[in-house]
Formats: C-alpha cells, sequence, structure tokens
C-alpha cells in the first residue's frame, strides 16, 4: 500500500522527504580516481544525472519509506540520551538528518557525501538551517573519510541510508567499525539499507513491489516505462548487497549491543545497534 502523506504519523517528515527541485551542477571530475579504485563501480553516484532521476523520479517511490524513518526515530529516542551530535554517512539529499533534526532541532549534524550533486542537494535542503548541518564531501571507501568527522568530539547518533551497500563485503565491515568508533558510550547506529534477497523468488517479488511504488508515483507512464526509467538503472551494477542477518552479525562482532533487524520488507531492511555504555 501506497503511504499516505497526509494521514501517516510522520506526515510532517514525510513533507520534507519530498525531493526539492533539482538543479543540475557540472559533472564532477572522475578522472581523477587513485589507481587502487579503477574498478569501482560506484562512481556513478557522482553524475549529476543519475542524482537527479533518484531524487526525482525515486526516492519518493521507495516503500515503507514513512515506517523506515519513524523505525529510526524511534531507536534514536529510546537510547535516553541528549541527541547533541549526530552523523550521517551517504547523506544524498539529507532526508535522514531532515527527519532527526525534526525530533532534535538542537542537534548538530555532520552529513557525509562524496557525491557533488548529492551534497549541493543536502544544501539547498537545509538552507534555512546552515548552522544546524555540517557538509562533509568525503570518500567513505577510504579509511581517512574519519579524519573529517572527528573534529568536535564523539557522536550521539549514526545512521546511513541505501548507501554502504555499494562497497564490497571487507568494507562494509570496516565502515562499521569505524562508526563504533566514532559514537559515544550508548549511542547508536541506524542503518537503512538494501540487502541481499535470500533467493530468486524473494528478489523478484520486490522487484514488482518496488515497480509498483514507482508506478503510482508516475501514473502518467506506462509501467514498462516507470520500470525501464526508475527501476533498472544503470547504477545497479554498483550494488553489492550482503544479507542482513550477516551484516548483524558483523556488528556483534565489532562490539554492538541490542543488534537486531527491526524492520525489513524484502531487499530494504532497518536494522543496527548500539555502542555498549561500558566496553
Amino acid at each position: 500500500m501506497a503511504i499516505d502523506t497526509h494521514n501517516h504519523p510522520l506526515a510532517a517528515i514525510l513533507y520534507r522527504m519530498m525531493p526539492l527541485p533539482y538543479h543540475a551542477p557540472p559533472e564532477a571530475n572522475a578522472g581523477a580516481l587513485h589507481s587502487n579504485m579503477a574498478e569501482r563501480t560506484d562512481e556513478i553516484w557522482k553524475t549529476s544525472s543519475l542524482a537527479a532521476v533518484y531524487l526525482e523520479g525515486v526516492r519518493g517511490a521507495i516503500p515503507l519509506a514513512g515506517e523506515q524513518l519513524e523505525v529510526m526515530l524511534r531507536l534514536i529516542g529510546a537510547c535516553g540520551r541528549p541527541v547533541r551530535r549526530f552523523l550521517d554517512l551517504g547523506c544524498g539529499d539529507g532526508v535522514l538528518a531532515s527527519a532527526i533534526l525534526g525530533n532534535y532541532p538542537e542537534a548538530q549534524g555532520v552529513l557525509v557525501d562524496f557525491s557533488a550533486p548529492m551534497l549541493e542537494a543536502a544544501t539547498r535542503r537545509f538552507a534555512d538551517q546552515s548552522g544546524s548541518v555540517r557538509f562533509v564531501n568525503a570518500d567513505y571507501a577510504l579509511a581517512s573519510w574519519t579524519e573529517s568527522v572527528a573534529e568536535g568530539g564523539l557522536y550521539d547518533a549514526a545512521v546511513s541510508g541505501y548507501s554502504i551497500h555499494h562497497q564490497p563485503d571487507a568494507r562494509k565491515r570496516a565502515i562499521y567499525r569505524e562508526i563504533f568508533g566514532l559514537l559515544a558510550a550508548g549511542g547508536v547506529f541506524v542503518h537503512v539499507e538494501h540487502v541481499a534477497p535470500a533467493s530468486a523468488w524473494g528478489a523478484a517479488i520486490n522487484d514488482e513491489l518496488f515497480v509498483d511504488h514507482l508506478h503510482r508515483r508516475h501514473p502518467e507512464k506506462s509501467r514498462e516505462e516507470v520500470a525501464q526509467t526508475y527501476y533498472r538503472r544503470p547504477d545497479k551494477a554498483a550494488n553489492i548487497l550482503a544479507p542482513v542477518e550477516l551484516q548483524c552479525q558483523w556488528l556483534r562482532e565489532i562490539g554492538f549491543a541490542d543488534v537486531d533487524c527491526f524492520l525489513k520488507i524484502f531487499e530494504l531492511a532497518v536494522f543496527g545497534g548500539r555502542r555498549p555504555l561500558a566496553d
């Protein structure tokens, strides 16, 4: 069932989720890649064309988007600690950060992405809240990204939405370890993510669900046109999906407590855990 943005309990947040008009900046220069990054496929997210397709045509049609935000906020709120400072890794245009600031208007957010078009969209989203956010253009495929966000101390919460799945599994685990090191004791990590299906059958059902939601968002197009334009996108080649159960196991091995998958519908999951009060 499509999300009712008027009657949903997070209607105000869902309204802020809707993409702003996209103004494409000049294409990012991908020629300066390090030689050891030559085989990466996620560089496509630096292009303004893909950013526009995703922000204007796809993001608002993600199944259970409102419920994902609600679960994220409940997890952050259940930690029982003030949220003075939070990290949004792979922030895109700042949807998750916007939801957090809606509940914690005094918080300070650090928003990280390596895509200039996405950061430009996030800058527009927070034009009236510039004092509440800091934008960092950093590539978390490299361990050095943590140096760019360490200033100001540890974080009460860290979130990420539909981004880390572009990294190889070994790098995913390393990123989770790096996030753990950036959290204050009792701080929470909430991951809204695209995860691997358990079977081809489940994957096919997921595809049908997503295309149905996209078609409702774009009723002026045929279902096949919608699928071709917004679902069978070239960036699919950048996906490196891992099972949610395996990723939860990684979090436990790193030291996260209370690890669980808190919401899942086919390939879309919300999972995470907390840094213990005493390691």
